[in-house]
C-alpha cells in the first residue's frame, strides 16, 4: 500500500504550493481551467476526474460566490477565488463557502487598497507556519508502531493503514463540524440571491 509514499507526496504538493507562480495577466477561461487543473493536477483521485471546469466556474459566477469576469477576462484575484474555493467545497457546502467568503470579496476583490493576494499569502504563510502536516506524519508513525509486532505481514500492513484511515477520518469530522460552527457565528449578511430578489422586488414597488 506504500502509505508513507502517498503521505509524501501529497504533503509535497501541498508545501510546494507558491502564490507567485499565479500568472499577472488577465485569462480567458480556457486558459483559467488549464492553469487550474495543472496546478492541482496532484489532488486528482483518477486521472480522468474534473477539478474545475467551465461550468463549474460559470455557475459561481452565476451564483454570485466568484464575482463575474471583466470582458470575458479572469483577474488574478479571480484565480485566487477559484483556489480557495477549490479547497474549501472539498469540506464545506458552496453555501457555507459564500457566508465565509462573501465579506472578503465585498473588503478586497479587486480592490486597490486592500489586496486580496496578500491576505492569501498570509493565509498560505499561516498554514506553513503551523506546520499542520506533522500530525499526519505522527499519526502514521504511531499506527505503524501499535501493530508492528504481529507475526502476518499482509495483515499487519492492512491494519496500520485502517488505523491511519480511521485516525484521519476523525481529525476530518472533528474540525469539519468546528468548521460549519465557526461559518455559522459569523455575521449574517443577505446573500447574493436574496440581494437580487429583493432589488427586483423594489424595483417593482417602484414601477407600480
Amino acid at each position: 500500500m506504500e502509505s508513507d509514499k502517498i503521505i509524501e507526496s501529497i504533503l509535497n504538493d501541498f508545501n510546494s504550493f507558491n502564490i507567485d507562480d499565479i500568472p499577472n495577466i488577465d485569462l480567458y477561461m480556457d486558459q483559467v481551467t488549464t492553469y487550474l487543473n495543472n496546478k492541482f493536477e496532484g489532488s486528482k483521485r483518477n486521472d480522468d476526474d474534473k477539478l474545475l471546469t467551465k461550468t463549474m466556474i460559470n455557475n459561481y459566477a452565476k451564483s454570485r460566490l466568484l464575482p463575474p469576469p471583466e470582458k470575458k477576462k479572469y483577474s488574478k484575484d479571480h484565480l485566487i477565488l477559484l483556489m480557495m474555493i477549490f479547497y474549501l467545497k472539498n469540506i464545506i457546502s458552496i453555501n457555507d463557502i459564500d457566508t465565509a467568503l462573501s465579506p472578503l470579496i465585498k473588503d478586497y476583490f479587486n480592490d486597490g487598497n486592500n489586496s486580496l493576494e496578500e491576505i492569501f499569502k498570509l493565509f498560505i504563510q499561516y498554514m506553513k507556519d503551523t506546520d499542520d502536516n506533522q500530525s499526519i506524519i505522527d499519526a502514521y508513525v504511531k499506527s505503524n508502531e501499535y501493530f508492528s509486532n504481529l507475526d502476518n505481514e499482509d495483515n499487519k500492513e492492512y491494519l496500520q493503514t485502517l488505523t491511519l484511515i480511521a485516525t484521519l477520518t476523525y481529525e476530518c469530522l472533528s474540525r469539519k463540524m468546528i468548521i460549519e460552527k465557526l461559518i455559522d457565528s459569523l455575521p449574517k449578511e443577505e446573500n447574493s440571491k436574496d440581494k437580487s430578489d429583493k432589488n427586483k422586488s423594489d424595483k417593482n414597488k417602484t414601477d407600480k
